[in-house]
């Protein structure tokens, strides 16, 4: 081959062709493709999946947002504040027009991007390619037990985008006015899902740190140390000192004050009122740790706790690394939400972006650069700047939404990618539900129904009004105490429900103790098997 056949990048660059790659992108790629694979089955195994679909399907019919409880007979017509009424019309538009599938794509797609931006972060700061795959990989996995097809990816997505515009004004990057978006922002995330919570607590705390900061006068520096312990720019270049707090004046708290009252007061545009922050109280105060796993501690014996430690113990490091210099307030922020983690392993997903996206802050400043740079592993934050083919915004999107275009014509083309798994879910038993829902007419045939197929009978048999599901603010603290004692000691709790709601039909998981006393039970009669769950009718003429 002649050497005219050779194109350099130099030549390429007329045609801007190597802007289209970057290793942000590449990282995109490789996660949503991951998440599009994996996901078919694994993105499908929470219950609320199917009865957010499913509210959101019945307030687009009705043009109005619901109030009270249309699911559950054993409390019938009660008030019901579904405070992420918005997230689930969308769930359910997006269903309409492009079924399960469509669902997995978007949430691919938002997980995707979350963790590529984190990668682009860590990459922008100096750190080499390999070890920002590793750091992401730990937050991916120490968060992926918290990956559902439901609205708690917003809150993911809008933590992370949240916590590193703070990090932004913190580091003089952007002006502290910017922060205004935040008040919109807080309006959207409030009505579609109640993780506004930990926005609001990440800014507060980070706001009450600057204000202190200020009025104490801390005005202490941290140096932006080189690999080599020279200036970071290069031989002999020095930098002016950065302070830790990026309030200067008077007017820049008013400002801060401003913004925060502002995000206070928009709790109240939604379409409950006080009603919404009082649910999400009460939803705080249930004992849901034993019923719920995503509301259990972390447990470090699973590979996901396990996974989270080492992050954790990462940045900790990292951290020491800039002692005894005053860190910034942001940096000190996973330190917060790894404690939160570990009492509610639903905050894991928050505690990995808030530390990735700390810890990429906070490198440059490390004395762990040192030992990075003579393993070639970080060059400096400032060297990207000085190579003018680097990638920028174009090509850290371009090939993304091309690829996300792809699929969304190939989703139109053939949908059915999706396959809900029957290991999970009693989709085998779905002939037998739905006969019964057809011959039970419009009043429906109530059906007693451990905790994880509520949502999926609400999905896929509307007609059978069941006893519980996961929407555990509806029942109440000692409603959920006792079912709990029925499902795991005392399953004779059954029969008195039986006799005071007047239920014929039990659809139970597969060798539990409802299971196995049902089975003892004369009273019951086995309708059908399969996989995880059993169906049980009472016995004609009791």
């Amino acid at each position: 081959m002649s050497a005219s056949c050779h194109l350099t990048i130099a030549e390429l660059r007329p045609w801007g062709l190597q802007r289209l790659w970057s290793a942000e992108a590449g990282i995109f790629l490789g996660l949503w493709l991951a998440l599009l694979c994996f996901g078919r089955t694994e993105l499908f195994r929470d219950p609320g999946t199917f009865w957010h679909t499913a509210t959101g399907q019945r307030m687009l019919d009705r043009g109005q947002i619901v109030r009270s409880d249309p699911y559950s007979f054993a409390f019938p017509g009660q008030s019901w504040v579904e405070y992420e009424w918005l997230a689930d019309c969308g769930m359910a538009w997006i269903y309409r027009a492009a079924g399960w599938d469509g669902l997995l794509l978007t949430t691919a797609t938002v997980l995707a991007a979350v963790y590529a931006g984190l990668a682009g972060r860590l990459l922008r700061a100096g750190l080499h390619v390999l070890p920002t795959m590793l750091v992401v990989g730990l937050a991916l996995a120490a968060s992926s037990q918290n990956f559902h097809v439901r609205p708690s990816i917003i809150t993911i997505a809008l933590q992370g985008w949240l916590f590193a515009r703070l990090v932004d004004v913190e580091a003089g990057r952007r002006p502290i006015r910017s922060l205004a978006w935040l008040v919109p922002l807080f309006v959207l995330w409030q009505n579609c899902h109640g993780g506004v919570l930990a926005g609001f607590g990440t800014l507060g705390l980070v706001f009450l740190g600057w204000s202190l900061n200020f009025l104490l006068r801390g005005r202490a520096t941290i140096t932006l140390l080189s690999p080599r312990g020279r200036g970071a720019g290069g031989e002999g270049a020095r930098f002016a000192p950065t302070l830790n707090c990026p309030i200067r004046c008077w007017r820049d708290v008013a400002v801060l004050a401003t913004i925060l009252a502002a995000s206070l007061a928009g709790l109240l545009l939604n379409p409950y009122g006080l009603d919404m922050p009082r649910s999400w109280a009460k939803i705080l105060s249930l004992p849901l740790g034993q019923l719920i796993q995503e509301h259990a501690p972390l447990d470090l014996r699973q590979p996901f706790g396990l996974l989270a430690a080492v992050l954790g113990l990462g940045y900790l490091a990292a951290l020491a690394s800039v002692w005894p210099r005053r860190p910034r307030i942001t940096w000190l922020m996973p330190l917060v939400w790894f404690v939160l983690a570990a009492q509610r392993v639903r905050n894991a997903p928050l505690a990995a972006i808030v530390t990735v996206i700390a810890l990429a802050d906070l490198l440059p400043y490390s004395r762990w650069t040192r030992w990075l740079s003579t393993h070639d592993l970080f060059k400096g934050p400032t060297s990207r700047v000085s190579d003018s083919a680097s990638p920028g915004l174009f090509g850290r999107v371009a090939l993304p939404a091309m690829a996300v275009l792809v699929a969304v014509a190939i989703l139109f083309s053939d949908p059915g990618w999706v396959q809900l798994d029957s290991a999970r879910w009693p989709v085998a038993l779905l002939p037998e539900l739905r006969a019964i829902e057809d011959q039970a007419g419009p009043q429906g045939r109530r059906i007693f129904n451990d905790m994880l197929f509520g949502g999926f009978l609400i999905f896929h048999t509307p007609r059978l009004p069941i006893f519980i599901d996961d929407r555990c603010e509806q029942y109440g603290r000692d409603f959920l105490l006792a079912y709990d004692r029925c499902r795991r000691q005392d399953p004779r709790q059954l029969e008195a429900w039986r006799r005071q709601y007047h239920f014929d039909l039990a659809l139970v998981e597969s060798g539990s103790p409802l299971d196995r006393y049902l089975d003892g039970n004369g009273r019951w009669t086995l309708v059908r098997r399969s996989g995880p769950a059993a169906l049980w009718r009472v016995t004609s003429g009791e």
